[in-house]
């Protein structure tokens, strides 16, 4: 039937070498952006850490938060130990006695939770064994109760959370999907690229080390490509200006080293060609 429109007319254009290295460079900035980004709110969220004493908690009326302290005697149940706090809207209940994560020792676990009548100001929890005696300090925790969301969020020293009220580790970990995602199409980009400038007698070298007074570079054209040992091909830099000529020294299906004396500095990511007309991109 000549009335159907045929389905290749519209087949999208294959992607060729300029349009590959282009997108490369592109999603590969945008890759390192999502990393930038990421560090910068582990670093805000860390520095709030440094910043904030841990005995330190800001709360809303009705909040229940979870809470720790360390335990000055070899405690091995949470039965034995008791609280004391400001306010009868301040209740803790234990949940459990685990190991310390850095300093060692012992530290309880449990909840604290704040009254909906509670009225904003500064409290006093303060956690000890039962048989402690009177003087003995306990483990402190100070309770900043705020009259509503927005204050409570002028107080937190992350500046991420302060203006957003969201974690900065979790604003992190939403960057690390778009990074993968960078990741592997930086991969499949470079290996498109890599079979566009096969085609065309062109490879990235990927590998360069000094050795004797020259450069052995390695790069991806072999004798499937033939490219073979005692070959000269053509060295340019990244944008295809001619550098000089590489004597191939040794060479597999795929792959090949060279070797070159120059006076300048030769780095991954300059090219090679086996001839100088396949330098056009």
């Amino acid at each position: 039937m000549s009335w159907l429109p045929d389905p290749q007319s519209h087949s999208p254009e294959p992607m060729d070498l300029t349009q590959a290295v282009t997108w490369r460079k592109l999603v590969g900035k945008a890759g390192a952006l999502f990393c930038l980004l990421a560090s910068l709110a582990i670093i805000d969220g860390l520095a709030a850490k440094f910043r904030e004493p841990v005995n330190v908690l800001h709360v809303l009326p009705g909040d229940v938060a979870d809470i720790d302290g360390p335990i000055p005697e070899n405690i091995k149940g949470t039965e034995t130990l008791t609280y004391a706090s400001d306010s009868k809207d301040l209740a803790v209940t234990f949940v459990a006695i685990h190991p310390g994560y850095f300093m060692g020792g012992n530290m309880w676990r449990g909840r604290l939770t704040v009254g909906r009548n509670l009225a904003p100001g500064k409290y006093t929890v303060t956690v000890r064994p039962r048989d402690y005696p009177t003087g003995k300090p306990g483990s402190q925790l100070r309770v900043v109760v705020y009259p509503d969301a927005l204050s409570q969020r002028g107080a937190f020293q992350s500046t991420i959370k302060r203006r957003t009220g969201v974690s900065p580790y979790l604003v992190a970990a939403a960057f690390v999907p778009f990074i993968l995602v960078s990741l592997g199409a930086v991969y499949l980009l470079s290996q498109r690229i890599d079979s566009l400038q096969a085609e065309k007698g062109l490879a990235e070298i990927y590998r360069v080390s000094r050795d004797q007074g020259q450069y052995l570079v390695t790069f991806g054209l072999g004798t499937q490509h033939g490219v073979n040992p005692g070959d000269q091909v053509t060295l340019m830099d990244p944008e295809g200006n001619y550098v000089g000529t590489v004597k191939v020294q040794e060479s597999a299906a795929q792959d090949s080293v060279g070797s070159i004396t120059l006076d300048r500095d030769i780095h991954p990511g300059y090219l090679v060609a086996r001839n100088r007309e396949a330098t056009g991109r």
